[in-house]
């Protein structure tokens, strides 16, 4: 939100300069993003008297000026427009000057002629995107003024960033409550005059049967206006708050939303059926909305309808055949309260912003609703005639945020607990800026009791009143030292993640919501999902059950910008509805990774190398043995999303802890990756207490290693071989590995040779020929019985 510094003074009288609020506005918890000096922007621009102009001789579309702006002798000036002549006074940016779009000016020549300066449009002086010429100044603008004082550019413009807590800030007068609040200045009133009526008006016909939703709304007709362009000065108030002009009514009602913070909108009357009706839709009413939208709207939304249709889509958009235009005479003034969580709802189910429903959901001011109203009659009629009926008003604004005997909202809270809480001793001094603020404040020795302002929706609990008082006093002014803490048992630090990031993974961080389809990629449809109530988009509709979609997300976004590889690990929580108990549901922690691309760049001793299965189950087991743990992998091409062949699960002594595997060719295509992805996940909650690393003295004596060849059915997996040789071998067995693969020529169908190395020895003991071809007649009897295996010569 941009707010001019000189609208700002229009409700308090400010000293300070603009850099010195904009200290002031982050001290009190307002974001500022930027400090915009327009006038700053163009310090050096002159008025200047065009005293003559003759053709360039070397050049037919550029002229010789001779300009005055003020100094004892004229400038002279090479320009290329054409729109200007001798008499004319026009800006010019004098020897020095750094234009807003960086350009300084410098004495040069251009085609032989030297020039002194520059003659400015708009668009040079930052003041449009795009012009035709010179700007050409009135005849009273004085020459050798300043073209940003003659103007009246801002002196500022602050662009900042309202935290979605503070609706009430969301306009001119909420930050000047504050900043007048703050600096102990009066907040000035605001200039309101009764309304002329037109006694012989018909009042707007008005019924609310949604009242739940929309517990204020106000109507009236304005009658025999004519629509023109709004004033020069309202122009530039909205173009300076970043605000397009659109028609003189249009701007009035953005003016006074600025300065006010209260939206409303004008119907077109004479488009208008009957009565105006606020409502929920049943389902199913069509709606051709002010941005050429066609909609179809769902049960619940709430409605402003006339006799024959949907006329507004209440606090976020009006229709567009009810629109005021040019040609518009009559219109019906709206001006109402709405409740922040309906409006929020339904403009996310259809992704529609606007300047009004930003409001609303945050919450607007009750007590401006009439004020708006008023104001905005006043404004209108002054500027574009008319006469105006009495207001037809449904419900009461006092009651929006009163308790249930209608008095205003209060919050008992203990001095003593805040300035605990905060570290610091509260003066009573302060207690003045928040009563300048709004809020009623009563001690009563510890006891503090506030009395909330209808404007601040944020504002209910105890430490709600803490933060208010650390924005005044200034959270800087908080002191840096930890108040004393009760003695705790040390936490156990949980290293997973870190010693993945160690091992060369970047540690990565997702939200917990992803989309429905998303959630099918790698579980199955069932009723444990847990999806939102109020999402804030389809993209995050769901909790995630896996943590690979959002690893998969993250590594196409990096993919798509020229990284070659990513190697990424997250660890977060997976969630699902309790099958055992209703209402209830499941946490899982997980550790999560993701491979894909290059693990290995082109280099003078080898070439680029992509990862694959193995890299990735490398990682995994040895992460594991850092827990001393052990894993087993298991093949299984049941595992939805991975493709068959390349997955399996983790099973850590008999439990299964994880799967690992390759994704789906067709996923990762869906997501515009093209080399393989492999992921694993393992549930950190299903995991043991691994065993302690004990130091084991070098053995002293050699071992020795043996090389078996068999035939094995292909069916047979190589983690049941391995655990076979292990559990035949005996004690003395060190080590046991595949080192060899064929399945060419002399092999039958369906079988394949595989070559297993095996390493004994002992630690007390030279090892025997006897002690080697026991163990090998224990495992060639192990493969035979086991699996049918055939020894090959």
């Amino acid at each position: 939100m941009k707010i001019p510094f000189s609208w700002l003074k229009e409700h308090v009288a400010l000293t300070a300069t603009p850099m010195q609020i904009a200290d002031d506005l982050v001290r009190l918890g307002h974001e500022v993003e930027a400090v915009e000096m327009p006038r700053a922007a163009v310090v050096g621009v002159r008025v200047g008297l065009i005293a003559s102009k003759q053709p360039h001789p070397d050049a037919d579309k550029l002229s010789l000026l001779k300009v005055d702006v003020g100094d004892a002798e004229a400038l002279d000036i090479v320009c290329g427009a054409s729109n200007m002549d001798e008499g004319d006074k026009i800006p010019v940016a004098t020897l020095g000057t750094v234009l807003p779009n960086g350009l300084k000016i410098k004495k040069g020549k251009i085609r032989g002629e030297t020039s002194c300066g520059m003659c400015c449009s708009e668009t040079e002086l930052g003041l449009a995107e795009d012009s035709a010429g010179l700007l050409i100044l009135p005849a009273d603008a004085p020459v050798g003024a300043e073209v940003g004082d003659y103007l009246e550019l801002e002196e500022a413009v602050f662009d900042l960033s309202i935290t979605p807590n503070r609706g009430d800030c969301m306009n001119v007068r909420g930050i000047a409550r504050d900043l007048a609040a703050d600096a102990g200045l009066p907040l000035n009133d605001l200039d309101l005059h009764a309304v002329a009526l037109d006694a012989s008006l018909a009042d707007a016909v008005v019924t609310v049967s949604a009242e739940q939703d929309c517990p204020v709304y106000m109507a009236r007709r304005i009658q025999g206006i004519t629509v023109a362009d709004s004033p020069a000065w309202m122009q530039a108030k909205l173009i300076q708050a970043g605000q397009r002009p659109v028609n003189g009514v249009v701007d009035v009602l953005n003016t006074i939303m600025l300065d006010l913070g209260q939206p409303m909108h004008a119907f077109d009357a004479d488009t208008l059926s009957g009565s105006i009706t606020v409502s929920s839709a049943q389902g199913g009413e069509p709606f051709s909305a002010l941005d050429g939208r066609e909609l179809t709207l769902n049960a619940g939304d709430l409605l402003v309808s006339d006799n024959a249709s949907v006329i507004a889509l209440a606090g976020i958009m009006g229709s567009e055949p009810t629109g005021v235009r040019e040609t518009t005479t009559n219109i019906v003034l709206e001006s109402a309260f709405f409740r922040p969580a309906r409006i929020s709802e339904t403009r996310r189910v259809y992704a529609m912003v606007s300047e009004a429903s930003m409001r609303f959901e945050r919450g607007v001011d009750p007590a401006m609703v009439a004020v708006a109203m008023q104001r905005a009659t006043n404004m209108i009629i002054d500027l574009f005639g008319g006469s105006a009926s009495a207001v037809t008003v449904c419900g009461d604004a006092g009651n929006v945020n009163a308790d249930a005997s209608g008095a205003s909202r209060k919050v008992n809270a203990s001095v003593s607990r805040i300035e605990t809480r905060l570290g610091i001793e509260i003066p009573v001094a302060v207690d003045d800026v928040l009563v300048r603020m709004g809020f009623a404040l009563q001690r009563n020795g510890d006891a503090l009791t506030v009395s909330v302002p209808s404007f601040r929706h944020d504002v209910s609990i105890p430490e709600d009143i803490s933060e208010e008082y650390a924005r005044v006093i200034g959270f800087d002014k908080i002191p840096e030292l930890l108040p004393p803490l009760a003695t705790t048992a040390p936490a156990r630090q949980d290293r997973s993640v870190h010693d993945a990031v160690g091992a060369g993974f970047l540690q990565v961080i997702n939200y917990a919501f992803i989309s429905a389809s998303e959630q099918r990629l790698f579980v199955p449809q069932d009723d444990l999902d847990i999806a939102l109530e109020n999402p804030i988009s389809d993209a995050m509709s769901v909790m995630r059950r896996s943590v690979w979609p959002g690893l998969l997300n993250t590594a196409r976004y990096n993919m798509n910008r020229q990284q070659s590889g990513v190697s990424l690990v997250e660890q977060g929580r997976v969630y699902l509805k309790n099958q055992k108990a209703e209402n209830s549901h499941d946490e899982i922690n997980v550790i999560a990774w993701l491979m894909s691309g290059d693990v290995e760049q082109d280099d003078w001793f080898g070439n680029a190398r992509q990862a694959d299965f193995f890299d990735l189950k490398g990682a995994v087991n040895a992460w594991l043995t850092l827990r001393g743990l052990t894993g087993r992998f298991i093949a299984d091409d049941s595992m939805q999303g991975l493709q068959a062949g390349q997955s399996a699960k983790i099973l850590v002594g008999r439990a299964e802890a994880g799967r690992i595997g390759r994704v789906d060719g067709d996923i990762a295509s869906s997501l515009d990756i093209d080399t393989p992805v492999f992921v694993a996940e393992i549930n950190l909650d299903a995991l043991t207490t691994g065993k302690q690393a004990k130091f084991v003295p070098l053995p002293e004596f050699p071992g020795v290693e043996r090389d078996l060849v068999f035939l094995f059915e292909r069916t047979v997996s190589s983690e049941a071989i391995l655990n076979a040789v292990k559990s035949a071998a005996g004690k003395m067995l060190t080590d046991a590995r595949i080192f060899d693969r064929y399945d060419g020529k002399g092999v039958p169908d369906g079988f394949v040779s595989l070559g297993i190395r095996f390493a004994l020895q002992d630690g007390k003991r030279t090892l025997t020929q006897e002690d080697s071809d026991t163990a090998s007649q224990a495992i060639i009897a192990a493969m035979d019985k086991r699996f049918g295996a055939m020894l090959r010569a």
